[in-house]
């Protein structure tokens, strides 16, 4: 019954986690299935929240298999590694990947915090840290020189451009020999966006404040520390969109960063 549910009370950026975890749901539960998370179905049925607006659940699909894919090859290298998941949300990945070895650690703001600690399970190898992805205090517990993929899913775009470029360049500083994987909003497609209607293109037009190019990727290529940047591709089993973007890889950059996609990547730490 609905008074049973949980009730929502978030706002402004993390308000829009609610919308991806409706996303994993639908790619979950449809026929054929996209992603297994049925976490991610049942925390949907917990929630008392209208989970109307889910379009786009199979795009959205490839980017969260693309992430899985990043994290599963973290792991079959360094098995007993550390995942950190900076703006973890209600994301349901450690269950997705846990190899019963991985350590992970969460880091996200107390009210998320909260609301997940009521709908998902404890994990005593899963840690939550209460903060900001751009205070590297989440960093402090980390053990020196052990083998370390930090994610950044759906998280970066809302930073500005400087903070992005200081929390990369701290990383590298902090983390050498580590890895970082987030995703990125180009430009035009940010434009596109901006040509349609609904709360949802309201928030991303009101909340992205970081967009992406071949110039702002070069920017990115060239901070200290910094010693391979590579654009990441969804696994081909889940679809012919799948396909495509692996395709897309080959187009020039201009033209790569003018896909109405949220492309993927992953900087390597020197």
């Amino acid at each position: 019954m609905k008074g049973d549910r949980i009730p929502v009370e978030l706002s402004g950026v993390s308000r829009t986690l609610l919308a991806n975890l409706g996303r994993r749901a639908v790619a979950a539960s449809a026929k054929r299935p996209l992603l297994d998370d049925p976490l991610a179905v049942a925390a949907v049925e917990r929630l008392d929240h209208d989970f109307a607006e889910t379009g786009g659940a199979s795009l959205h699909a490839l980017r969260v298999a693309t992430f899985d894919g990043a994290v599963r090859r973290f792991l079959r290298r360094h098995p007993a590694g550390t995942v950190v998941a900076l703006g973890e949300g209600l994301e349901t990945q450690f269950w997705r990947v846990d190899n019963g070895s991985v350590k992970w650690v969460g880091v996200d703001l107390p009210p998320v915090l909260e609301l997940r600690r009521r709908l998902l399970p404890e994990e005593p190898r899963a840690e939550l840290h209460a903060g900001s992805a751009l205070d590297l205090e989440w960093a402090d517990g980390l053990e020196p020189g052990a083998p370390v993929l930090v994610t950044a899913e759906g998280l970066l775009p809302y930073f500005e451009r400087d903070e992005v470029h200081r929390l990369i360049a701290a990383m590298a500083a902090r983390l050498p020999g580590s890895s970082l994987v987030f995703d990125v909003v180009p430009a035009r497609l940010l434009e596109l966006v901006r040509r349609g209607s609904g709360s949802e293109r309201d928030a991303a037009v009101e909340l992205w404040t970081w967009t992406f190019d071949r110039d702002e990727r070069a920017a990115l290529a060239g901070i200290s520390g910094v010693a391979r940047l590579l654009d990441l591709s969804p696994p081909l089993r889940l679809s012919g969109v799948a396909l495509a973007l692996r395709a897309a890889r080959c187009l020039p950059r201009r033209l790569r960063y003018a896909l109405p996609v949220l492309p993927v990547l992953e900087i390597r730490f020197a």
